[in-house]
């Protein structure tokens, strides 16, 4: 893989075609089963460089030196950001590396207020990181037909290199984004749009004022640190003129990834977006993605009669600094047996994807027992263009003083009507979804006292609440 950068561009091309090809004759289960081989190796090597998994693996009385390809993986204890970066240090967890060869640091959100997590990535690494960016693109928007602008608007300092498309890193600055796309993004035969579900309501604000055209632009979106909901999808599709039933070449998507395992582990396709709208009920269908089992091995941790668990990933890359099998993400999740996803894709009258299939259904603390779902306050506020175009998308849910559940919503800057109207439509909509009792608080822009109305830097909370 070293020599991927020496490559010409027609050569990546062709292998990227050949690759595709070739992983696409396998069937899913062999694909799972060859994850599962290389997931068991990625323990066997954590085990051999990582000072931290050794003392883990001491801890749940496992015999470092019995470990070889016999042993089950479900009998390895479970990784959590907890036990490991809140415990170890750096130096414990990864293998050892000077630090002339590590070539970037990229952190998790943090959102827990605790701790960070790191992914290491080397130099050698970094060499050839570009390939599985490009080789997503290629599948998923035909970047080797078709000449790309990708700009890049996701916060934290989250960039990506790639060789098939030109890459715009702009982090959440709107008017640099909508600058670049409006007077370079014509040169181009189609443009993506990387962002996450708040920024870009500020970037279309952006986009209307300055004169960005998203169909003759050809845009697609790529939508990370959250999952969309199906209204919320609908909405952003109609500001961009975009017909998700019958557009062939333009999408919206989402993407998940996990900062201190890497970007782009679940991705939704249009197949998967065919067959969650297909659903008897679409709007509380949990999203469908789809995963590379030539990159992750992926597990449900204690499923509960529907087959929904935390989401535990193994990374299969042989040259991580910091290995972390069986890693869980505290994400709710589904593996989807073969059967279940021919009959979902049956049902919308398309063909399977041929990678493997989750249900995912957001974070686990995002569904507190007490209080509405994030996804059903997302729905509420989506649902009918009219009132989302009065919002920013930003909201708190929380407990008041006599431990009613309420929810704090946040006008545009641009709103000026008074809150009556809305506030009432807004009520209905409560009572329509059964979300009551649910007090409801409506503020300006600049009354809002969360995030995010200056800063997108960080990923958004939407629960007062702490996970414990």
């Amino acid at each position: 893989m070293a020599l991927l950068s020496l490559l010409p561009a027609p050569a990546l091309r062709l292998m990227r075609k050949l690759l595709l090809r070739y992983t696409k004759r396998m069937s899913v289960a062999d694909l799972l089963e060859h994850a599962q081989h290389r997931a068991l190796r990625t323990a066997l090597q954590a085990a051999s460089n990582s000072a931290a998994y050794c003392t883990l693996l001491q801890e749940n009385k496992i015999d470092i030196f019995s470990l070889n390809m016999k042993t089950k993986l479900t009998s390895l204890p479970v990784l959590t950001k907890k036990n490991t970066f809140e415990r170890f240090t750096l130096a414990q967890l990864a293998r050892a590396s000077s630090p002339e060869k590590i070539a970037d640091v990229l952190t998790s959100s943090g959102r827990s207020g605790r701790s960070f997590g790191f992914k290491l990535t080397s130099r050698a690494q970094l060499e050839t990181s570009w390939f599985d960016i490009d080789l997503g693109l290629q599948e998923a928007f035909n970047v080797d037909q078709f000449s790309t602008l990708l700009v890049n608007c996701l916060p934290m300092g989250v960039a990506f290199r790639s060789r098939a498309v030109t890459v715009a890193n702009v982090s959440v600055r709107e008017d640099m984004a909508c600058a670049i796309l409006r007077d370079v993004g014509p040169s181009f035969k189609q443009t993506l749009l990387c962002t996450d579900p708040l920024f870009i309501r500020r970037l279309l604000d952006e986009a209307r004022a300055t004169g960005v055209d998203w169909q003759a632009l050809n845009t697609s979106v790529i939508m990370g640190e959250e999952m969309l909901v199906p209204a919320q999808r609908d909405y952003l599709a109609t500001r961009m003129g975009i017909d998700l039933t019958s557009d062939s070449t333009r999408f919206i998507g989402s993407s998940y990834g996990v900062g201190e395992l890497g970007l782009n582990l679940l991705f939704e396709t249009r197949e998967t977006l065919q067959m969650q709208r297909a659903m008897p009920n679409p709007a509380t269908t949990p999203a469908l993605f789809c995963y590379n089992p030539m990159r992750c091995y992926l597990e449900i941790l204690a499923p509960d009669s529907e087959g929904f668990g935390e989401l535990c990933f193994t990374m299969n890359d042989p040259q991580a600094l910091i290995s972390l099998p069986r890693y869980s993400t505290g994400d709710l999740g589904k593996q989807l047996t073969r059967q279940e996803t021919l009959e979902a894709a049956q049902r919308a009258g398309i063909s399977p994807p041929w990678l493997p299939v989750v249900a995912l259904k957001g974070r686990l603390h995002d569904h507190p027992t007490d209080l509405p779902s994030v996804e059903a306050i997302k729905t509420l506020l989506y649902t009918h263009p009219h009132i989302a175009d009065q919002l920013t998308g930003a909201f708190r849910l929380a407990k008041n003083a006599q431990g009613v559940a309420q929810l704090t919503l946040q006008k545009q800057r641009s709103v000026t009507l008074e809150n009556d109207a809305l506030h009432d439509q807004l009520q209905q909509l409560i009572a329509h979804y059964q979300l009551n009792p649910l007090e409801l608080e409506l503020l300006d822009a600049f009354e809002f006292p969360y995030r995010p109305l200056l800063d997108h830097e960080r990923k958004f909370s939407y629960l007062a609440v702490k996970p414990d």
